[in-house]
């Protein structure tokens, strides 16, 4: 039954992640007299963006840096709320600002916001970031949801009217939003080039968010200060370094020695050795974050179901949680949370079957050879596995799938890459969106909203989205179709039922688990709340170090 639109809508906004709470679990342990540096905060992480332009990067860390330096319309807390960031509330149809065909979005901005350069930021910056966006000269990784508007008017310099083409359910999290792939943009800085692929702007950043980007030494940090004229008022910390550290044992060590002050989304692998690390903090608290394997699907070999089938019949996933994530993720088989409106709690057990994964290698034709090794036409079954390099779990989830896989008779060989080639936009030769794999670890980032339509369906194969599985299924494309044009929040729940269900039938990708974010901090850093969404970075402006 079709509920009556001004109700649905207005509960499609305020449920867009319904269900979501911050309930971290905390260990702090006192001692240690880790030295710190007060009024700053040294951040470490394994993945360097290729670029501070989160629009043309495909490395979650633009994003992370993009709301120190940038500004969204809005940001995601603790509790899975949207927080007004330039826009001064959330548009639905009780207060106007959506219209009740829910064609038009009417966005009333905060007066006051400058960018660092004093310039202040209007409604003409709104504009120029959608065409930004939408210029096909410029390699925008995902244009979801900013493909869907017709044009955008602006009555005055703090008035946005949005006019869509056709019903996006998702709107409100995309526009001018964490999920939509990047922040505002400055007009009078940007306007002046064909695109944005190459422009000072990717390497220093001018923004109006509560810290200004200073300098970046590439392989090494990024140097953010103080903004003395953010709107909220300047930041309680001076200046925040984020460094890059290629070796999670190597962030571990700086943590303890005190050349490191945060770790955010450890690596769960040392959660052991973190958690009861003196003088810190570590936090475990949910995130919609789901660890895969995915396959690039128009391999020979690959594009047989069957074997898809067998290899996610094959894996053990519990031993695997246990052994490489030491029992911190929760096993899944779905790309939506557990606390999702849309995550499917029927979907069938994720337990181990490798009977019924020989059974289906038999019916595909591959014959156990002497060495245990099936075969096929002369052709051995061996598949190669690649991760990014530095990781603790990536490499132990490449052990655990070698010795299950060959259990089977498929054979397994490793390739680790750094994330910059790993994560690469297709005109730079990443190794995903280039298909040169054929089984690939990693983590992905379930946006406010459960759409997954940028993985799944056909129209976002790569350069032109992210579907590096290169999987095209008529039915998932439908589905996506369906749920990303009705409101109706029960009818889209459907939709994504149906879409975790083929998955799990024709396995384009196995999900092994849904993660939960580990954070490890000096005990000196005050503030820090984790979000269930896209990043930890949120509130940054109320982070102190003392």
């Amino acid at each position: 039954m079709r509920l009556h639109m001004r109700s649905v809508l207005a509960a499609a906004i305020a449920a867009l992640i319904a269900g979501c709470s911050s309930n971290p679990s905390a260990t702090t342990s006192g001692g240690g007299g880790v030295s710190f540096v007060p009024g700053t905060l040294r951040i470490a992480d394994i993945e360097e963006p290729d670029t501070l332009n989160p629009y043309i990067s495909t490395v979650i860390t633009s994003i992370d840096l993009s709301l120190l330096w940038g500004s969204y319309f809005f940001n995601v807390d603790n509790h899975g709320q949207f927080v007004p960031e330039v826009a001064t509330e959330v548009p639905t149809l009780a207060n106007g600002g959506v219209s009740k065909d829910g064609l038009t979005l009417t966005y009333h901005m905060r007066k006051g916001i400058k960018w660092q350069d004093g310039v202040p930021l209007t409604a003409k910056d709104i504009i120029f970031t959608w065409h930004a966006i939408m210029n096909k000269r410029t390699n925008v990784q995902v244009t979801t949801g900013y493909d869907k508007i017709a044009s955008i008017d602006a009555p005055d310099d703090y008035t946005v009217v949005v006019h869509m083409k056709e019903r996006f359910a998702p709107i409100v999290s995309y526009f001018m939003g964490v999920q939509g792939g990047g922040p505002i943009l400055p007009a009078h800085i940007l306007d002046k080039y064909a695109d944005m692929n190459k422009v000072p702007f990717n390497t220093k950043p001018v923004g109006s968010g509560p810290f200004e980007v200073t300098e970046w030494v590439h392989g090494d940090h990024v140097t953010l200060v103080a903004n003395p004229n953010y709107w909220r008022g300047a930041p309680k910390l001076h200046q925040i370094i984020y460094k890059w550290i290629a070796d999670n044992t190597t962030i571990l060590t700086q943590l303890k020695t005190g050349e490191t002050d945060a770790w955010f989304r450890a690596d769960p692998g040392l959660y052991p050795q973190l958690k009861d690390m003196p003088g810190h903090t570590t936090l475990v608290s949910p995130y919609s974050i789901f660890g895969h394997i995915d396959f690039y699907n128009d391999d020979p070999i690959l594009r047989d179901v069957r074997v898809r089938r067998a290899i996610a019949d094959a894996i053990d996933r519990k031993r695997m949680i246990h052994d490489a994530s030491h029992d911190v993720y929760l096993a899944s088989n779905s790309d939506q949370p557990k606390f999702s409106w849309a995550y499917d709690p029927n979907l069938p057990s994720t337990a181990q079957n490798q009977p019924a994964a020989r059974k289906l290698l038999d019916e595909a034709g591959w014959a156990v050879g002497p060495d245990g090794v099936r075969t096929k036409n002369g052709q051995r079954l061996e598949l190669q596995f690649s991760y990014v390099t530095g990781q603790a779990i990536a490499p132990a989830i490449g052990a655990l799938l070698s010795q299950e896989l060959k259990a089977v008779g498929i054979a397994v060989t490793q390739k680790a890459y750094t994330s910059a080639t790993f994560f690469a936009a297709a005109g730079n030769g990443g190794i995903l969106n280039t298909h040169k794999y054929q089984m690939a670890y990693f983590g992905w980032i379930s946006g406010v909203d459960p759409d997954d339509s940028p993985l799944y369906t056909s129209t976002e194969i790569p350069p032109v989205g992210q579907d590096s599985l290169w999987w095209r299924d008529p039915k998932v494309d439908a589905l996506e179709h369906d749920a990303l044009t009705n409101f109706d929040q029960e009818r889209r729940k459907r939709d994504y039922y149906a879409i975790q269900q083929e998955i799990v039938d024709q396995a384009p990708t196995v999900i092994l688990f849904m993660e939960q974010r580990i954070d490890v901090f000096n005990s000196h850093f005050h503030n820090f709340i984790p979000s269930p969404a896209e990043s930890a970075t949120w509130n940054s402006w109320e982070w102190s170090m003392e």
